[in-house]
């Protein structure tokens, strides 16, 4: 069975002005972060190669001069030991070996255990070693024939220890980190007061568009007012067999109570742009929705729908009754708009942990998968051909008042089969 496409919650606001600025502000902080981190381990890595390759070049000098040394006597070491003491000093380790031995015949300076000699390839003359701690450059011993023993039976391995390179490496690490941290600390300051400065002249902006809409919706408050007034004295002063002329007082009624209704409207989404609830108080939706539903019937009646509902008991909110009667007053005509004659719509409320969801199902014509981001946006319509007198402007008010109550709204919808409106308010929480 298909799954029904479900659109994206509509909760706090997700694109509002602040968020974008806090969006836009971690957007750059990350990008630099990545930038300097890049570069940290860019450095460090040119400084890891660049030690190792001192540290090889010292090996093979001294590989090249011990190699021209004949191989220490059995019972010497300790007098080579004395006469080299910057060996040790230095974490350097000889070891002279011969062939058909696994151990070295002798040493000389740190003595560290770093295993037997790697398998020798043919013709040649140096072969590095390399362990997590240390490093070791093997080589033969040129001075082998005089000593009594066959070319190529004599080898000796110089090693070093990475210790001082690490330390140094973690001293980097620490000035690198410290450097990174101060400069995303410098940047996030810097990047926040220019964000700020950026954001400014849109928040003016918005302010100010705000503050139009409220203003003008005032205005034409009154002027409409006149003109529906005008109109029904119209209606009752023309002459009944003027059919034409009264067609047109209806047809101007009609314009004039729907720019009222789109006035009303967009004074209300002015209003709740704001996010603010005020004189706030305790509301009990099942109640409420009972009372939507009651005012509902006739409709459902004329139009053959059938009505079922499922609400729970003292579904308890905090918020203003006004408005969340707005609410679920657009998500019950809407799904009226949309179910066909002899169609079901059900409602249905109920508590789950600290929240109280609502659903409003519908056996209406469904919704498109591209269509599904576009359905709370202002005066979107699903049918832009509808000819009913709604504004587009129900769905947009919705969650808005979703949201300035602390909840969120989604639509649930596949074409043909349907559509399901979910809303999701914090439970009231009694002191």
């Amino acid at each position: 069975m298909n799954r029904l496409r479900q659109s994206p919650s509509v909760g706090r606001p997700a694109k509002l002005l602040q968020r974008q600025q806090l969006e836009l502000w971690l957007l750059y902080l990350a990008s630099l972060a990545g930038v300097l981190l890049l570069f940290a381990l860019v450095l460090r890595g040119v400084f890891q190669q660049s030690q190792l390759g001192t540290i090889r070049s010292a090996l093979s000098v001294v590989s090249e001069d011990l190699a021209s040394l004949p191989l220490p006597a059995a019972g010497s070491e300790r007098d080579l030991q004395e006469s080299r003491k910057d060996f040790a000093t230095a974490h350097q380790q000889v070891e002279w070996f011969v062939k058909g031995v696994a151990a070295p015949v002798a040493r000389l300076g740190e003595v560290r255990t770093i295993g037997p000699l790697p398998v020798l390839a043919p013709g040649k003359r140096l072969l590095w070693q390399q362990g997590p701690d240390w490093i070791a450059l093997v080589r033969p011993v040129d001075s082998a024939m005089v000593e009594g023993h066959a070319p190529g039976t004599v080898w000796l391995r110089v090693s070093e220890g990475l210790e001082n390179s690490e330390n140094q490496l973690t001293h980097l690490d620490l000035a690198l980190a410290a450097s990174v941290g101060a400069a995303m600390l410098l940047s996030a300051l810097m990047a926040r007061l220019l964000t700020q400065r950026a954001v400014e002249p849109l928040q003016g902006s918005l302010s100010r568009l705000r503050q139009f809409s409220l203003d003008a919706s005032h205005e034409l408050r009154g002027p409409l007012a006149a003109l529906g007034a005008n109109v029904e004295m119209g209606l009752l002063e023309s002459d009944p067999d003027l059919t034409p002329q009264r067609r047109r007082f209806i047809a101007i009624g009609r314009a004039t109570a729907q720019m009222e209704q789109l006035v009303d409207d967009l004074l209300l989404l002015a209003r709740q742009d704001e996010q603010r609830i005020e004189h706030a108080e305790q509301v009990d939706l099942s109640n409420l929705i009972e009372l939507q539903l009651d005012l509902s019937r006739d409709g459902f009646s004329l139009r053959q729908q059938r009505l079922s509902s499922e609400l729970g008991c003292e579904l308890l909110v905090l918020g203003q009754s006004i408005l969340l009667q707005r609410l679920f007053r657009n998500l019950i005509d809407n799904a009226q708009r949309y179910t066909p004659n002899q169609g079901l719509i059900n409602v249905t409320a109920q508590r789950r942990g600290c929240w109280i969801t609502v659903a409003v199902r519908d056996s209406g014509v469904g919704l498109t998968a591209d269509q599904l981001p576009r359905v709370f946006d202002r005066f979107w319509r699903a049918r832009p051909d509808r000819g009913d007198d709604g504004t587009g402007l129900g769905l947009a008010i919705a969650s808005r008042i979703c949201m300035a109550h602390g909840g969120s709204i989604r639509v649930i919808s596949k074409l043909g089969e349907g559509s399901c409106f979910l809303v999701e308010l914090p439970a009231y929480q009694a002191a």
